[in-house]
């Protein structure tokens, strides 16, 4: 019994959750996971009458939303100093789209994190607010993070638009390098056909994470249009989007972290 608790506490999985856990992303990530599932729970209890156990998940949620903003009290700094690194990078032709796109996305969250941490400096009465503030404060938070979902949902779209005429190029420049291939050695032709491998694996790879990131934003946009009011989506509906969103980000961590792993042992 001793051995068989001893490999599933030291079995890798563990270890690859433990360290994605270590991180200050990781943790948030989880948390949110939680604090979405808690809200759809609690919708989902609130419509069979269930009030009493609705309040206790609901009151999960409201404590894991205050703890997350402690987690990112000193990300807008994060996210202006990236928008000044994207700003300075020169870039021309239709990537533009994408940069200017990324650059309003990266404001836009430096917006929500600010005015996030004002409300909850004004929750604990660090910041003497009174509710009206307190409100126009939680207003302009949706207002920058509704703004940088989109900016995110633009810079995405663009980026799949070029990332799609390089995939064109990249397949027309293959197909006349193969038929040029026959006339150098073996050696030539092995280095080539493995650099083109690697090449169709990197935009496979930015292709899916492309697709990912406009999933996420597609599936988040309607938490901060309801809570501006410009959309009408129930509580079980944001729940449910919130979780799968969550559960996205931390599959993107997951795989950071087994990366970083394979790298390590190589």
């Amino acid at each position: 019994m001793s051995s068989l608790a001893a490999h599933a506490i030291l079995h890798p999985k563990i270890s690859q959750s433990l360290a994605v856990l270590a991180t200050t992303i990781g943790r948030d990530k989880a948390y949110r996971l939680i604090q979405y599932l808690a809200r759809l729970i609690a919708w989902s209890l609130l419509r069979k009458g269930n009030v009493e156990t609705a309040a206790r998940w609901e009151g999960l949620k409201n404590g894991l939303a205050t703890g997350r903003k402690v987690l990112r009290l000193f990300r807008p700094a994060e996210f202006l100093q990236s928008a000044m690194i994207l700003a300075q990078k020169p870039v021309q032709g239709p990537a533009q789209i994408a940069q200017l796109a990324q650059i309003g996305r990266q404001l836009g969250y430096a917006g929500f994190f600010t005015n996030d941490m004002i409300v909850w400096l004004g929750q604990i009465r660090f910041l003497k607010l009174d509710k009206v503030q307190l409100d126009r404060f939680q207003r302009l938070t949706f207002k920058f993070w509704l703004s940088g979902i989109i900016c995110s949902l633009i810079s995405s779209s663009a980026s799949i638009v070029k990332l799609r005429a390089d995939s064109r190029r990249f397949a027309l420049n293959a197909d006349i390098a193969k038929r040029e291939s026959g006339e150098k050695g073996p050696d030539d032709r092995a280095r080539e056909d493995a650099e083109r491998r690697e090449r169709g694996r990197a935009l496979l790879a930015q292709r899916q994470s492309l697709l990912s990131q406009l999933i996420s934003d597609s599936c988040d946009v309607w938490i901060p249009a309801t809570g501006l009011g410009y959309a009408s989506v129930n509580d079980g509906a944001l729940g449910a989007l919130g979780a799968i969103t969550s559960y996205m980000s931390l599959q993107t961590q997951w795989k950071k972290h087994a990366a970083a792993g394979v790298r390590k042992s190589i």
